[in-house]
């Protein structure tokens, strides 16, 4: 962060962000753009995304740039939790306020919200493609984020099956994940589901 790059090197703010400036640097689209890194550090994926220490960084800059850049790309656009798997953090509130905006379309599919993106030839394409897409089914693989929030909602509630942790993930991260998967997580990690212990 530029307070901790500030007090390590010892010049005041107005400084450390000219010298980020002249070597060049990448700002996490997440936790508010509070995070710094020199701009060869990242080694982004196929998206353009960066993830280290939970800390999202983006070649296309900010959070909605970086959502704007995935819905221009795909075929048939996104649903909330397609997005979600790719970004890290849900980000349902920030789709609400860009789709207010004007900046992104939805369409209703399944009983969910499908995200397209706003220039009306893209849009068009995507439409099309969208209602031809079979609807979208609980993913079998689990990213390394969507592994950890399943681990911090058992910790949160040791109580709930495998059908309510893949439930609760479903309401609180827009991300669907079959109970099936997550009994294979507890069973490769050697993980008890027992109430209060997840040894």
């Amino acid at each position: 962060m530029l307070d901790q790059l500030a007090q390590a090197l010892g010049y005041a703010l107005i400084s450390v962000r000219r010298f980020l400036k002249q070597i060049g640097y990448c700002r996490s689209y997440t936790h508010n753009g509070k995070w710094y890194t020199l701009h060869d550090s990242p080694e982004f994926d196929r998206d353009g995304l960066w993830h280290y220490r939970g800390i999202g960084f983006s070649k296309h800059g900010s959070l909605t740039a970086t959502i704007d850049h995935l819905l221009a790309r795909s075929p048939a656009g996104l649903s909330a939790s397609q997005l979600a798997q790719k970004l890290g953090p849900p980000c349902h509130d920030v789709l609400t306020r860009l789709h207010q905006a004007g900046r992104l379309d939805r369409v209703r599919l399944a009983g969910r919200f499908h995200y397209l993106a706003a220039d009306p030839k893209l849009n068009r394409q995507q439409r099309e493609q969208a209602a031809l897409a079979p609807p979208p089914s609980p993913t079998n693989s689990l990213s390394a984020q969507t592994a950890l929030w399943i681990l911090v909602e058992h910790i949160k509630d040791p109580a709930l099956s495998f059908e309510q942790l893949a439930s609760r993930l479903q309401e609180q991260r827009y991300v669907a994940v079959a109970p099936q998967s997550i009994r294979e997580l507890f069973r490769e990690h050697d993980l008890k589901k027992t109430p209060g212990t997840l040894s």
